[in-house]
């Protein structure tokens, strides 16, 4: 468990997963207005939680709790082989599932406490996250916590009938100051 102020990131449990199934009922809440919505997502989430409880050196899938206990989202992240396989670094995403606590900095320090986690338990010069384009709470929170933008991935995703932009952002260990 990672501890915050007023959130705390943990692993999912046996019991976490009618609400993540409540989640995939609709798009806005599990995968974001600015995702493509695919529903076959959840059983492959199900299956991967099932061989690895979503929590490996590669990968993880942590939710964002309340110091009430109430979860709110989640986070993740994902060791990348490129540009350098030798030197994987983290790339991370985030969601505010529960829409009445969006716009209240939950977002921000679940993903400081990620980076704070992932610089401290990993020896990668670099964090990336990917967004759409149209996502500015995303790019926000980002920019918020430190992470450049560093560039536009044009027309390289499908969603909603047309081609999307993706932003890529970076985040370098020697621009993190640890909070």
């Amino acid at each position: 468990m990672i501890e915050g102020e007023r959130i705390r990131l943990r692993p999912l449990q046996d019991t976490d997963w009618s609400l993540i199934e409540s989640w995939g009922q609709q798009r806005a809440i599990l995968w974001g207005d600015y995702q493509r919505f695919q529903l076959d997502h959840l059983p492959l989430l199900r299956q991967a939680y099932q061989k690895t409880g979503l929590l490996s050196r590669e990968s993880a899938f942590l939710l964002i709790e309340t110091q009430e206990g109430a979860v709110i989202g989640f986070v993740r992240y994902t060791l990348m082989p490129f540009p350098d396989e030798d030197f994987p670094h983290p790339e991370i995403g985030f969601s505010i599932t529960d829409t009445a606590v969006r716009g209240q900095g939950y977002a921000r320090e679940a993903v400081e406490l990620l980076v704070a986690y992932l610089f401290a338990g990993y020896s990668a010069m670099r964090i990336t996250a990917v967004t759409d384009a149209e996502n500015v709470p995303a790019q926000r929170v980002l920019t918020r916590t430190g992470f450049l933008h560093e560039g536009t991935l044009r027309q390289s995703t499908f969603r909603d009938g047309s081609w999307r932009d993706l932003q890529i952002y970076g985040l370098l260990r020697q621009n993190h100051s640890s909070t």
